[in-house]
C-alpha cells in the first residue's frame, strides 16, 4: 500500500509536469524564490534515486546527493527518470532494515530505519515540495489544470473529506 501511494504520487507529478509548456519547466519564478519547477522535481527525485539506486549498502544518506542538472532542465528526460523510479519501487517486495546516515554541524549521525519508513519519508518529502510548487501555478502557470488535492498530505485529504461530510 505504501509503494502504491508513492507512485500514485509520482504519477500524478508525471500528469502535472507534462502540461507544461516551452521552456516553464526549467523558468525561474519569484514564487519560488528564484528557483524552477525543474529545481524542485530534481530534488524530489534525487531523494528517490538515493534511496532506491545509490543506497551502500543498507546505509541511505540523502545528504550526498549527485545534483543532476539534466533533472532539473530536460522535462523528456525527467519523466523518463519518474518511470524508473516508478519501475524501482513496483519491484520492492519486501522491508528491510536499513541506516540513514546525515550530518548536521559536521557531525554525521546514524539512524536505524528501514526502506519502507524511508519510502514514507520520501512521500511526504514529494509533498512538501508539490505544495510549494502549487503556489507558483496559479501566478505563473495559469494554464495548468492542478487536482484538487495536488500538494495536499493523505491524512489533509481524508481530513478535508471527513469535514465536508459533517456539513
Amino acid at each position: 500500500m505504501l509503494i502504491q501511494e508513492a507512485v500514485k504520487q509520482l504519477l500524478s507529478l508525471s500528469s502535472f509536469l507534462k502540461q507544461l509548456k516551452g521552456n516553464d519547466y526549467k523558468l525561474n519564478v519569484t514564487t519560488l524564490k528564484n528557483s524552477s519547477i525543474g529545481k524542485h522535481v530534481r530534488h524530489i527525485l534525487e531523494f528517490y534515486k538515493s534511496l532506491l539506486f545509490t543506497c551502500h549498502g543498507n546505509r541511505v544518506n540523502y545528504d550526498n546527493r549527485e545534483r543532476n542538472l539534466v533533472l532539473e532542465q530536460d522535462l523528456k528526460f525527467t519523466l523518463e527518470y519518474i518511470d524508473t523510479i516508478i519501475d524501482a519501487l513496483n519491484q520492492i517486495s519486501l522491508d528491510k532494515p536499513l541506516q540513514l546516515s546525515s550530518s548536521y554541524n559536521g557531525t554525521t549521525y546514524h539512524v536505524e530505519t528501514s526502506l519502507h519508513r524511508e519510502i514514507a519519508f520520501n512521500i511526504e518529502h514529494t509533498t512538501h515540495h508539490l505544495a510549494i510548487i502549487s503556489m507558483a501555478i496559479p501566478i505563473h502557470f495559469e494554464y495548468i489544470k492542478l487536482s484538487e488535492t495536488f500538494g495536499y498530505a493523505e491524512s489533509t485529504i481524508q481530513h478535508i473529506k471527513s469535514q465536508e461530510i459533517l456539513k
